[in-house]
């Protein structure tokens, strides 16, 4: 199929524009003590819409004007409809919901829209009477224009191409916006009266065809600074009224709808360790011969969060809330998209097959402060009880047992680039220590026969930050690399939807960057096997004795004592049934990769269950139990093993792999440390000022 020049045809992109022509506000459920009862979304200041409300009307539209197409009978506009909005589950019994196809991201003020308080009474269910001293203070936001953008994908995530699915699902969307008439709470009183218009053209321009809107446009838009309106409720309407004439003319015929579209497109994300496709980076088989991944190419993967991410991990009730991190699981499918997008030679095999044949490993993203990756702080190190609030804190290892000490139980570790440049006014020290706060949103699930909010179905979605930084490592086959030709990736932005939601448009968008790794990550690589680039100061690597650090404890001519800090959770499989996750199951993974390792002194493990979803099945997965990051293990090793577990510590050990399970480092001086000071982290370090643009989408 020929697709027709971007000029006269519609893209795989395209704009929402929200004229409200009276008070709104998307209501959050809650309120301010004290202020007011009912408070609205906000993205800082700002009052917006989010793209999950802005889906649901455009859905309830859609779904009208499908069956109107149609003549009132499911046909191939309601088949399309439910293929572009996702299958809804209570539609039809037994029905097997599957993934939207359309994104539309949060509509934001195209120029400042004061929000204000509203007085109203409060009635009493059981008379329909104002309740006895009872009322209710509403924020509420004044009439504006707000935008927002929408892209449609295809079942891999990428743009849509095929140009006759693009003009069909621009008619359906366009006619869709033209039926909403209100938009949040209240409407039933009038508040939320709003023109949606969804269209490949930027209408909040200067531009339109006559000059009377146009100069209303203006004056909205000159209103950037001011906390009352400089434009009129006049002016609001009358570019209302433009552009919902403009949309009507643009929606005069009706585009044909050949192509026939599933209803049930599930699709299961799960991918396999790379072991369970071949041995390809398979360090020893269980004779001890040499290891096999010794070549290859180790990049970074620089994410930056253009939107809150939810990183699964089990719901609480109903509380969904993400890890503190970015699991190899999620990182992995999208990389294999990108090494995909462009099948060039004669081997499109090795990129088919990446994943299953081994040619592709990825970490987890951790946090990232100061250009420093962050590490899950070893579970054998001590704090103070009780930690103040802006004075540096004191992680304690081998010094002596202090009586306000409890062991670290969580938190990431970042080493500072060079001495002091982790100093807040007046301090110096080392790196820092935290987690990134989780950034929480309550939502409400819709029911989409009564357009109300489904009872019993509130949601507070908590979300790693939007604009903060991660890190990610990925190696790559030497017959990836040319297959792919990997090299023409390197250095360039891109903007991927990761991790749970990322269909809402309001979660999930990050950009990314693959790079070549740096001389000091490539040197702190081969020396520890899997850490970051920047280390402790000789003044604090120093053991308790004062022995030198980051070299094992030697024991006989050729047999050392070796600590191994996990870095990654580690999926151990056990000798028999249930799961696995003690020293005994490490050491057996360690010996099916070739090396013997003997568990020696004291052990300090956690676990953590590890649960995933499966859209093919619309349900759970079987849960896992891993030995958590940040566990520690000290094992007798040979000083020919000792060199393979430096192999192995980037590709991890265990079950998983490929997705970032069972990394380690090797006698990292952190281990071995009678105390180190630290910045205790805050958002403001997790978080950077200015977001990088994204680039094309892959």
């Amino acid at each position: 199929m020929t697709t027709a020049s971007p000029t006269t045809s519609p893209t795989a992109t395209g704009h929402v524009t929200i004229v409200f022509t009276s008070d709104w506000g998307v209501s959050t459920g809650v309120g301010q003590a004290g202020r007011t009862h009912s408070t609205i979304e906000r993205s800082g200041d700002a009052p917006v819409v989010r793209g999950t409300v802005i889906t649901g009307v455009l859905r309830e539209q859609a779904m009208l004007a499908a069956k109107a197409l149609d003549g009132q009978k499911d046909g191939k506009w309601t088949s399309f409809a439910l293929w572009l909005f996702g299958q809804d589950p209570n539609s039809e019994p037994g029905s097997t919901p599957h993934p939207r196809h359309v994104l539309f991201t949060d509509a934001t003020p195209a120029s400042k829209i004061p929000v204000h308080d509203t007085v109203s009474l409060s009635i009493d269910p059981t008379t329909g009477t104002a309740r006895y001293q009872f009322l209710r203070f509403t924020e509420r936001a004044a009439a504006g224009i707000l935008t927002g953008t929408f892209t449609l994908i295809d079942e891999a995530g990428l743009p849509l191409s095929v140009q006759a699915t693009i003009d069909a699902a621009h008619f359906l969307l366009g006619g869709a916006g033209l039926m909403v008439r209100g938009i949040g709470s209240g409407r039933s009183g009038g508040d939320g009266e709003c023109t949606v218009v969804v269209s490949d053209k930027d209408y909040v321009t200067t531009n339109l065809p006559d000059e009377e809107a146009s100069d209303a446009l203006k004056r909205i838009l000159a209103n950037r600074d001011n906390d009352s309106p400089t434009y009129s409720s006049k002016d609001v309407a009358t570019v209302a009224d433009r552009l919902r004439r403009l949309t009507r003319k643009s929606l005069q015929t009706i585009p044909g709808l050949t192509e026939s579209l599933a209803k049930n497109n599930s699709h299961d994300i799960e991918i396999p360790g790379h072991r369970q496709g071949g041995t390809q980076h398979q360090v020893g088989i269980v004779d001890g011969s040499a290891a096999t991944h010794s070549g290859g190419h180790h990049v970074i993967l620089d994410l930056t969060l253009n939107s809150p991410i939810v990183s699964y991990e089990v719901p609480f009730s109903n509380e969904i809330r993400s890890l503190d991190f970015l699991r190899g699981t999620v990182l992995l499918p999208w990389l294999h998209r990108l090494v995909s997008s462009k099948k060039r030679g004669e081997n499109k095999a090795v990129i088919t097959n990446a994943v299953t044949g081994g040619h592709l490993v990825v970490s987890d993203a951790l946090p990232v402060i100061s250009d420093a990756e962050g590490f899950p702080v070893p579970l054998t190190l001590k704090r103070d009880k009780t930690l103040p609030s802006n004075s540096p804190i004191t992680l304690y290892g081998d010094s002596p047992e202090g009586t306000n000490r409890i062991p670290v139980r969580g938190g990431y570790v970042f080493f500072a680039p060079k001495e002091g440049d982790s100093k807040e006014p007046g301090t110096k020290t080392q790196g820092w220590y935290g987690k990134p706060p989780l950034r929480g949103r309550q939502t409400t699930a819709i029911n989409h026969e009564t357009g109300a909010a489904s009872k019993g179905q509130l949601v507070l979605v908590e979300a790693l930050p939007e604009k903060m930084r991660m890190r990610a490592h990925v190696w790559v086959s030497d017959e990836l690399w040319e297959a792919a030709s990997i090299s023409d990736l390197l250095g360039k932005t891109r903007e991927a939807r990761l991790g749970s939601r990322k269909l809402t448009g309001t979660f999930g968008s990050a950009t990314c960057t693959l790079r070549i790794e740096t001389d000091d990550e490539r040197e702190s690589r081969s020396r520890f096997g899997n850490a970051g680039s920047a280390q402790l100061t000789s003044a604090a690597s120093s053991s308790a004795d004062g022995t030198a650090t980051g070299e094992g404890t030697t024991t006989s001519s050729d047999d050392q004592t070796v600590s191994l800090w996990f870095t990654s959770d580690v999926i151990a499989r056990s000798a028999g049934l249930g799961a696995g996750g003690t020293a005994d199951d490490l050491i057996r993974a360690f010996r099916r990769e070739g090396i013997i390792v003997e568990a020696v002194g004291t052990t300090s493990i956690r676990h953590r269950r590890v649960d995933s979803w499966s859209p093919a099945d619309d349900g759970p997965r079987a849960s896992r139990l891993a030995i958590q990051a940040g566990s520690v293990i000290q094992v007798h090793v040979s000083k020919k093993d000792r060199d393979k577990l430096l192999e192995l510590a980037p590709f991890g050990v265990g079950e998983l792999t490929a997705q970032g399970y069972g990394r380690f480092v090797v006698d990292h001086p952190l281990l071995s440390i009678q105390s180190i000071e630290v910045t205790k982290a805050k958002l403001k370090h997790f978080v950077c000022e200015k977001a990088p643009k994204g680039g094309e989408h892959k």
